[in-house]
């Protein structure tokens, strides 16, 4: 498994090595963020950025405690896209290219 998807040692250590805690995590992770990207982008094109950033900021950190650190870096660009007031569509690209690649590897250690 790549660790730059999931470094899920690093995250394991954060729950005291207890794999059907991370397992549980996991779980909800891809249950809350499984359309975070189309729910973004409607967002987004609606008009509300500020909405669209703390969406993002709250996948961001799911993200990075669990040890997704692709998806992690993808949601700091996306972001600082969206705070910048630039154009998004790379930064999105990059977020649901990472957030699909997340959730794969994530319900893979699920089925270990």
């Amino acid at each position: 498994m790549n660790e730059e998807v999931l470094d899920w040692k690093e995250a394991m250590a954060r729950v005291l090595n207890k794999r059907e805690l991370y397992c549980k995590l996991l779980g909800k992770f891809i249950d809350s963020e499984q359309n975070s990207g189309a729910k973004i982008a409607d967002v987004l094109n609606s008009g509300d950025a500020e909405e669209a950033r703390r969406l993002v900021h709250t996948t961001k950190g799911a993200a990075a405690n669990l040890g997704a650190k692709a998806l992690a870096a993808a949601a700091l660009e996306l972001e600082m896209a969206i705070k910048a007031n630039a154009d998004t569509s790379t930064a999105m690209a990059h977020f649901n290219s990472a957030l699909t690649d997340t959730l794969v590897a994530m319900q893979a250690f699920q089925a270990q």
